[in-house]
């Protein structure tokens, strides 16, 4: 067997392979921006599902393969996490958009978890921009009664926010984690029957959950748009509304 042609032959698969994890760190880099998060959560799963028949169509006449292949192919074919993303390409593919699922907190946050927070829906649809924003016309008509702009210099205003697909009650960027690294057991395995050192993929160039989940916001920019809402001609505050602390825009952060 001609290792080199052999090896020569994966390079779609690994591409695609290596495709996949350049759209889990866009998943990271819009996590915060509904539409572009959905358009790479598409590519990604798209990439994914592409890769084993990949390396199957490469390696096909190759001696002894296909049956060293089928026990790694057999447990890719059969794992849930695997067979659940399979489905839901299958849906964009026949169907139409993905179906997410949102929530979040909005609060506020000394860089480590959230301090104080109150969860608020999260439209799928939306960005975590549109959330904060919508949170901020309640804050000016029911009043900062907790504080929330409050001046604190140890804390920022933030959005905590989390992604789920249907069935999969786990965040979306740690289930394509998973399933990346589950493949790449296999595509290890099959550099190493071709003749080279078996490589080791790993994710530590992922962001931590605090840089993900967490969008922060200037407290002073927050403020502006509350007393800009509060200055317009037909804004009407609700009955016994107060904030916990008086607003200005004048103080430092």
């Amino acid at each position: 067997m001609a290792k080199k042609s052999t090896l020569d032959r994966l390079e779609p698969a690994f591409d695609r392979f290596q495709e996949a994890h350049f759209w889990i760190h866009g998943l990271e880099r819009y996590y915060h921006e509904a539409e572009a998060f959905r358009w790479h959560l598409n590519v990604f799963i798209k990439a994914i599902k592409e890769i084993t028949p990949l390396v199957r169509k490469a390696l096909q006449n190759e001696i002894g393969f296909k049956d060293w292949f089928e026990p790694f192919g057999e447990r890719l074919s059969t794992d849930p996490l695997l067979c659940k993303l399979s489905d839901n390409r299958d849906y964009i593919v026949h169907h139409g958009m993905l179906a997410l699922e949102s929530s979040g907190s909005l609060g506020i946050t000394e860089g480590r978890g959230i301090k104080l927070g109150l969860s608020f829906p999260i439209n799928p649809n939306e960005d975590s921009d549109d959330a904060m924003k919508s949170f901020i016309r309640a804050l000016a008509v029911n009043g900062d009664f907790l504080g929330f702009l409050a001046e604190d210099e140890d804390s920022l205003p933030c959005v905590e926010r989390y992604w789920r697909l249907p069935s999969i009650d786990e965040d979306i960027v740690d289930v394509c984690a998973r399933a990346w690294l589950t493949l790449g057991e296999t595509m290890s395995a099959v550099a190493e029957w071709c003749g080279v050192e078996r490589p080791q993929f790993n994710l530590q160039c992922r962001h931590s959950s605090q840089q993900l989940h967490f969008k922060i916001y200037n407290r002073k920019g927050l403020r502006a748009e509350v007393l800009d809402i509060r200055a317009r001609p037909d804004f009407v505050m609700a009955e016994g509304a107060q904030d916990a602390a008086p607003l200005s825009i004048d103080d430092d952060d």
